[in-house]
């Protein structure tokens, strides 16, 4: 049974000067009147002279010794006896400290009267107080008393699963170990990882972690390149055995959010059994290590869900968040099996992945992949309702949906838009983006073996259903092969104004495209002074300076000569009421942009 800490409140305060205790004097314990002793308690300068007497007993036994012959001093009486057996034993019991309150009788209600005591007494019980409370830390950093602070398996819905959890936990924890890493002595990111690799002959072991632990910058969306990395930083691996050692950072695929460790190992390890299936609804764990060494736990359940549109394809998502300081730390099953690493906070990277990424590095000291440029969600992942209308329309029930194309990628230049499906890869059919991933690393392997590298181009078959046109096709895309994280960019493009030579070319407004726009009929037009007044738009004279006449309008002059009031668009611009309405649609899209774009 876990220890119980002595709170604050079990030591008494000192907050009022009197204090009664209910109950009568008849009815009160042995064990009640301990706590307040009637008797007056014994005054400082007594108990120092005893102290000085015992120490210059002590200081003449010592003294009295001769020939190497050791004397033991006499004890003054059985107390002292007592006491110095307990100080010679490696720690002796603790006890709280209390105030002796001092009795002075009944109240009205029978209810004893306690004074409080002297204030050299307060002074003394204060610093025995702090002894307490130090000695007290002190015991509770020891490993049988040093309770749980992951409570995970103590929820009672995991009842039914509480005794294979906590063995494959247990069995599973003496893989995880701590990470941190720093820049220049300036704290970087502390995460977890794990021994996937160790060399009896060179005494090395390899150490697999989130490439997180040498991010000095990340954005939001990991398809947009953003972010930095710092292969030079300083990497430390702590140990079990509460040593820590110094890693080396051997390779790092930041696609795959993987980093690769060298650390100097004597002794041989154990290394973690990895399991190429995890299930969907399937239960899981993920572990990690805390800056002391704490294993930190937290249950989850895998979830039927497509990757978020800033988040790599290769992800599954879970029920609940990592543990603290998770990143790059174990994903086991109920067998105590690793389905995956954790790599984002609500997300793991499945063992499927981890161990083609682990054989294409051990063949060719690197993890090639393809890219094609576009974001895609599984179909079988959407609600039930939107499934049933892609089925209705296109009589397709599995694919990937094209969200977002990647300006100037190979797939845009064939034609394929946001909304397209695709359907087979390779001649194989594709049900999710994790079974995509496998198969792109599958055949960078087969890529490899015939000869090629980095940076080389891989031809590939996409059976394409172009939503638009409602119609099949299939497309012979070439794909370059690269280990760098892929960037996904929609195009974008600044809106610019109409040219002069374009404005002419404008239609008059109509009557109702200028009721639209306010100056047909009874119409509110601006004034100089910024107020407004309702004028019909036939009785406007050529001389309200509200609108331009045709003659104004027709007349180019510098801008610093128009005056105010007159509605231009630019120098040189001619036309009539449309460039009033155009002016009017102008600025209200410049009101509707973004300010990024003003």
């Amino acid at each position: 049974m876990a220890p119980v800490a002595a709170e604050e409140d079990d030591v008494p305060r000192l907050q009022e000067p009197l204090r009664t205790v209910r109950g009568r004097g008849n009815e009160q314990d042995s064990k009640g009147r301990s706590h307040c002793s009637r008797s007056p308690p014994a005054s400082p300068s007594s108990e120092r002279a005893q102290g000085m007497k015992r120490r210059r007993k002590m200081t003449e036994a010592d003294h009295s010794c001769e020939d190497g012959e050791e004397k033991v001093p006499e004890k003054m009486n059985e107390g002292e006896e007592e006491e110095e057996e307990v100080s010679s034993a490696l720690s002796s019991p603790l006890h709280m400290p209390l105030l002796p309150f001092k009795f002075s009788g009944y109240d009205s209600d029978g209810q004893e009267i306690l004074e409080p005591p002297d204030m050299d007494i307060v002074d003394a019980y204060q610093q025995r107080r702090e002894e307490f409370q130090e000695k007290r830390a002190r015991q509770l950093s020891l490993p049988t008393l040093n309770s749980s602070k992951s409570l995970c398996l103590s929820d009672p819905k995991l009842l039914d699963i509480h005794e294979p959890a906590k063995k494959a936990v247990l069995g599973a924890a003496k893989f995880i170990l701590g990470l941190s890493s720093s820049i220049g002595g300036k704290p970087l990111a502390r995460c977890s990882g794990f021994l996937v690799d160790w060399d009896e002959t060179r005494k090395k072991g390899i150490v697999m972690t989130t490439s997180d632990i040498i991010c000095s910058k990340s954005s939001l969306d990991c398809w947009s390149g953003e972010d930095e990395f710092c292969p030079n930083a300083e990497v430390y691996v702590h140990l079990l055995d509460d040593t820590t050692v110094e890693a080396r950072l051997i390779y790092s695929q930041t696609h795959y959010n993987l980093a690769l460790f060298e650390i100097a190992l004597e002794t041989p390890s154990e290394l973690p059994t990895f399991s190429s299936r995890v299930d969907r609804a399937q239960h899981i764990f993920m572990l990690g290590r805390d800056e002391n060494l704490y294993l930190r736990i937290s249950h989850g359940r895998v979830l039927y869900s497509n990757p978020y549109l800033c988040d790599r394809h290769h992800y599954m998502y879970v029920s609940s968040a990592i543990p603290e300081f998770g990143l790059g730390g174990l994903v086991i099953d109920l067998k105590g099996k690793v389905v995956g690493m954790t790599g984002l906070i609500h997300a793991f990277i499945p063992s499927s992945v981890i161990l083609k990424c682990l054989k294409l590095w051990h063949k060719f000291r690197c993890i090639p992949r393809p890219q094609l440029g576009v974001k895609l969600w599984a179909i079988k992942f959407l609600d039930l309702p939107h499934i049933e209308m892609i089925l209705r329309k296109t009589h397709i029930c599995d694919g990937l949906i094209v969200k977002e194309v990647s300006e100037g990628s190979i797939l845009e230049k064939l034609g394929v838009r946001i909304g397209d499906i695709i359907e087979c890869l390779n001649g194989e059919r594709i049900y999710d983006t994790i079974q995509l991933e496998e198969l792109l690393l599958e055949l960078c392997e087969g890529h490899f073996d015939n000869g090629n590298g980095l940076n080389s181009t891989l031809e590939m078959a996409v059976i394409l259903f172009h939503i638009r046109k409602g119609a099949q096709s299939i497309k012979k895309l070439t794909a370059n092969v690269l280990e760098n994280g892929e960037v996904v960019k929609r195009g974008v493009f600044f809106v610019a104004g109409p040219t002069c030579e374009e404005i002419p070319n404008l239609a008059p407004l109509g009557e109702g495209a200028l009721r639209e726009e306010g100056w047909a009929g009874d119409s509110h037009i601006p004034t100089a002074d910024g107020a407004s007044t309702s004028v019909p738009l036939d009785q406007v004279g050529p001389g309200d300076p509200q609108i331009p006449t045709a003659e104004e309008t027709s007349t180019s002059r510098p801008l610093d000569q128009v005056e105010p009031g007159k509605n231009r668009l630019s120098e040189g611009n001619a036309g009539s009421l449309y460039s009033t309405g155009l002016m009017s649609r102008t600025c209200s899209v410049l009101h509707s942009l973004p300010l990024n774009l003003m």
